[in-house]
């Protein structure tokens, strides 16, 4: 009989039947620190960079797959999401874009200053642009999609976060581009027509493989649809945001708004 060194129980072979640990505990050495490094860090980035490479190579496939049970090699959605984002804005922030771009966009409005200071908060706060952008996406791909394999809204999410998480990951790519396009605002929208040019297309490629439509057009007219849709969403969120702020914190609200 073999007594637990982690919770004293006695038991023969290999494992403990009560908490799972080693029969045999080695002494901890330099090699197994550095193994456990290993295993922490490179693991997960494998899982990553294999998740990168999937979605470029066949995003709709991948998810599908995904969905149908084969699950061990990839991140899961909503970390892909984040780590993507974070990846996409850290890169977007030390290139000083967000600062260039909220004050393009409040070129020649009243409220300038008040503009500004909210696209530098959301800058700031990439989390809460995803998490806005999801919920009304995932709806709008369901629900234009939903007469191609009755995928449920939940499903859709997980599409929508791993496809979103590969249009962050090009973000790596086409934000040092618009960088080099120049500043003012005659530049602004053909970055924005950049950025968006590649996020539908790519989007159409990954709904024309997860849901393979039989006419493959109209799957570009649903992305374009999807997109729009979850951009009313956010704008009725911002907007029920600035309200409900401009009620409960009137004076600064039009402080702010006084630049």
């Amino acid at each position: 009989m073999i007594s637990c060194k982690n919770c004293a129980t006695e038991y023969e072979g290999k494992y403990c039947p009560q908490c799972g640990q080693k029969a045999k505990v080695k002494r901890i050495t330099t090699k197994q620190v550095l193994e456990d490094v290993r295993q922490s860090l490179f693991h997960y980035d494998s899982g990553f960079f294999h998740t990168v490479w999937q979605l470029v190579r066949r995003p709709g496939h991948t998810v599908r797959e995904y969905l149908e049970g084969k699950r061990a090699a990839n991140v899961k959605p909503i970390k892909f999401l984040l780590w993507a984002s974070a990846l996409n804005f850290l890169v977007f922030h030390l290139l000083g874009l967000d600062e260039q771009i909220s004050k393009e966009m409040a070129q020649g409005q009243k409220q300038a200053a008040f503009m500004a200071k909210t696209m530098q908060y959301l800058f700031d706060h990439p989390v809460l642009i995803m998490l806005m952008i999801m919920p009304g996406l995932a709806f709008a791909s369901w629900w234009l999609f939903r007469r191609n394999g009755q995928y449920n809204f939940a499903e859709n999410f997980v599409l929508n976060s791993y496809l979103m998480g590969a249009v962050s990951m090009f973000g790596l790519v086409t934000s040092p581009l618009t960088k080099l396009m120049g500043e003012g605002k005659e530049w602004f929208w053909w970055k924005f027509m950049l950025s968006f040019g590649v996020m539908v297309a790519y989007l159409t490629w990954g709904y024309v493989q997860f849901f393979q439509p039989r006419q493959k057009w109209l799957a570009g007219v649903k992305t374009l649809l999807s997109l729009g849709i979850s951009y009313v969403f956010i704008i009725l969120v911002v907007s029920l945001a600035v309200l409900l702020v401009a009620i409960f914190f009137r004076d600064w609200f039009l402080q702010a708004i006084q630049g």
